[in-house]
């Protein structure tokens, strides 16, 4: 399956640069990646552009990525393969004009917004603002688990697009794909088969400007939980959907990324040559054209 022929060559929409903790059972300490090795694993995998994403200052205690202004200057000069987006910390004030600079400085959207506020706090909502007013699109990591709220509250999330409706919002995370079933259980990454259509699938067909990325343990785990529903999801929602992969956090089988996990399941799924070039790629253009 690895050998697999890609469609087309992908665009990973969720990826970093730094340091991530391991919570492999074989692997303690912390995994450093650099751009070295971020474009290594994009030439053996065939992705012919990365979005990078840096995170709010102190947001993550078990990441330490660049921060906005570190990353706009260490993809310079990469003819474009490496895009940038930036996140000021919502905390701060200036975080609306703080984004406006990093654009014009070459930032192409907002994200990875992950703070501990919920999705409509008026910080949350006015940095997004910010963004639609800027006409770049923006990346949210929504999480309600056992030890971090990451923008979270996400039935409030209607509220928020319809105070933006020319936003195009990515969301992503496990406080997201865990709604991808009616039935959603307490755990942070549910199993089993999806019993009656989640959050997801209405917030997707109710707003236009709404798409989800794939990436990391969230979104590969509320596919391949069910096959047959998977294949039904992507097909409707080919038009909404980024592939990601969430590098160089680690998944069970080594790192999201090169592992090819996202991307081997895709494939084993047999769609339509249509919706894998959408998720694989065309969505993630159409993003960031109009960025």
């Amino acid at each position: 399956m690895g050998s697999r022929p890609l469609p087309v060559p992908p665009i990973d929409f969720h990826a970093h640069l730094g340091e991530v903790r391991s919570f492999h059972p074989k692997l303690k300490g912390w995994v450093r990646s650099g751009i070295d090795d971020l474009l290594s694993y994009m030439d053996e995998v065939g992705v012919e552009r990365a979005v990078v994403h840096s995170l709010p200052p102190r947001s993550d205690p078990y990441a330490t990525f660049l921060s906005s202004e570190q990353l706009l200057e260490a993809v310079k000069g990469l003819g474009g393969r490496l895009i940038p987006f930036c996140c000021p910390d919502p905390l701060l004030d200036c975080a609306a004009s703080g984004l406006g600079k990093l654009v014009c400085e070459g930032c192409r959207g907002l994200g990875e917004l992950k703070v501990q506020l919920r999705i409509d706090d008026p910080r949350v909502v006015r940095l997004l603002k910010e963004a639609e007013e800027l006409g770049v699109p923006a990346l949210v990591h929504v999480e309600e688990g056992p030890l971090f709220h990451y923008c979270y509250g996400i039935e409030s999330l209607p509220s928020v697009l319809r105070e933006l409706p020319d936003l195009k919002l990515v969301v992503h995370g496990p406080g997201w794909w865990s709604h991808i079933s009616a039935e959603r259980g307490p755990e942070l990454y549910p199993s089993g088969p999806i019993k009656g259509e989640g959050l997801v699938h209405r917030l997707l067909r109710r707003f236009d400007n709404l798409y989800a990325d794939i990436s990391a343990t969230s979104g590969l785990n509320a596919l391949k939980r069910d096959l047959e529903h998977a294949a039904t999801f992507l097909g409707e929602f080919q038009d909404k959907l980024v592939f990601g992969t969430d590098f160089p956090c680690l998944s069970e089988e080594g790192q999201y990324g090169p592992d090819r996990s996202h991307l081997n399941f895709l494939l084993s799924l047999d769609l339509p040559a249509r919706a894998l070039r959408r998720i694989l790629r065309e969505n993630a253009e159409d993003l960031l054209r109009e960025a």
